[in-house]
């Protein structure tokens, strides 16, 4: 079987390592992928984007499955192109991706179907936006309302923090570096987060393993939200009694509203970013849907899959999702991100790293050469004239460690950190350690 993953970073290359491990598999193709997918034995096309160049490209080849990796393309409506062409993929169809592409709407669908989010407002006024932050009595979070790459969620610490995050919203949707034209602003809640998965027809509900994820750049939970800089699982909470928790709290009722409220369907994998106040298990709370694998937790959910990937995929293009119990390996994996740090600039100033302005073109060292223990997914690589590997990204690779407890899997992952370096690399030094 041809086999074609629609992603660019390590969620991409950590679902292409997992097909790649079925002999079922003939090949496995990443669009556009990035250069260091090749050391997992993944084809990149690196130059094929746009939707109707990544159709023509998948019937040329004669792709059996296709999996939509990233929320900017299932937005751009892949699926529903796919499907014209008879082309077998996994992801949510247009309509449905507005779960993630707009977070005022899908706070609104919850508030109307009971399912339970922090206090909420949407404005695009930015004056009304910030007298509305003056009235509260509580700190807030500002959220981009359209697709940000995973970076438009600010947690504020003051009320001064939280109107220039409004100015910041506003203004990267103004010049078109994030979606949508409004901000909302949430209530900040504090208590455990966990990131929690299913795959999903619309009405059946198949769960996965759970993960917890690391947002802030920082050792400490410090510093600005990322797209994530690290992840572990299995999460301490997974099971039964979690699961049972979080379908009939969360999942259910939201995907029974989103078909009989908004008359949609979805379809696909979905995760709930779920926030449990004073650590109490029996109250979970939901802070964001993505409508597709997380990243960095896909590259530690997919290595404890026992079932192949690709009787997952097909269970649910054949309807038979009800039919299936996904199982998954009790080992715990621990995914640390190497990020583009601080480095000096042309002149006299510095960039300050990820998820600030950062530098690219960096040689990566080690990486490619050295044998590793643990997994390597590749997030922002790339290669220059001559062929050798170079720095293109924020997050430019993922090292996942392994073992039978957490602290295995951490001692794993960070012996094997020094074996690869490239100029202003940083990581978090605390991914394992519990997060409240």
């Amino acid at each position: 079987m041809k086999i074609l993953i629609l992603d660019s970073g390590g969620r991409g290359d950590a679902l292409g390592w997992c097909f790649k491990r079925d002999p079922r598999v003939k090949e496995v193709f990443c669009l556009p992928g990035n250069a260091g997918m090749e050391k997992n034995g993944i084809i990149v096309k690196p130059d094929v984007r746009a939707p109707g160049e990544i159709a023509r490209f998948a019937l040329e080849k004669k792709i059996d499955l296709a999996v939509g990796g990233s929320e900017g393309i299932l937005s751009a409506g892949i699926v529903d192109i796919f499907g014209k062409h008879k082309i077998p993929i996994v992801g949510p169809s247009k309509v449905a991706t507005i779960l993630e592409a707009s977070k005022g709407y899908t706070d609104i669908l919850c508030s109307e179907v009971g399912v339970p989010v922090p206090e909420f407002e949407i404005f695009e006024d930015p004056v009304k936006a910030k007298a509305y932050i003056k009235s509260l009595a509580h700190e807030v979070v500002v959220k981009c309302d359209g697709l940000a790459e995973g970076k438009g969620a600010i947690v504020c610490d003051s009320q001064k923090e939280a109107s220039e995050a409004v100015d910041r919203v506003l203004e990267m949707q103004r010049i078109g570096k994030w979606g949508g034209k409004s901000v909302v602003i949430q209530k900040r809640i504090c208590g455990r987060e966990l990131s929690f998965f299913c795959i999903t027809d619309g009405y059946t509900l198949v769960p996965l393993p759970v993960a917890q994820d690391y947002k802030r750049a920082f050792d400490g939970d410090q510093g600005k939200n990322t797209g994530g800089m690290g992840s572990y699982s299995p999460h301490e909470w997974e099971g039964e009694k979690l699961t049972k928790i979080v379908t009939e709290k969360i999942a259910a009722p939201l995907l029974k509203g989103f078909r009989d409220k908004r008359n949609i369907t979805y379809r696909g994998f979905i995760y709930f970013g779920l926030i449990f106040e004073d650590e109490n298990i029996e109250k979970p709370v939901l802070l964001e849907i993505n409508v597709r694998l997380g990243d960095p937790e896909a590259e530690v959910i997919m290595p404890r899959l026992k079932t192949p990937l690709l009787d997952i995929s097909r269970a649910l293009l054949e309807n038979k999702l009800g039919d299936l119990k996904i199982e998954f390996l009790s080992d715990y994996f621990c995914d640390v991100v190497a990020a583009s740090g601080e480095v000096k600039s042309a002149g006299k100033g510095k960039y300050p790293g990820y998820p600030g302005r950062y530098k690219i073109g960096f040689p990566i060292r080690g990486y490619f050469e050295n044998d590793f223990r643990s997994l390597t997914f590749s997030a922002g690589i790339t290669k220059d004239a001559e062929g050798k590997y170079m720095t293109s990204g924020g997050r430019v690779a993922h090292l996942v460690g392994w073992g039978a407890t957490l602290e295995n899997a951490r001692k794993m992952v960070y012996a094997e950190m020094e074996k690869t370096s490239f100029e202003g690399m940083r990581f978090r030094k605390d991914i394992g350690n519990f997060l409240k």
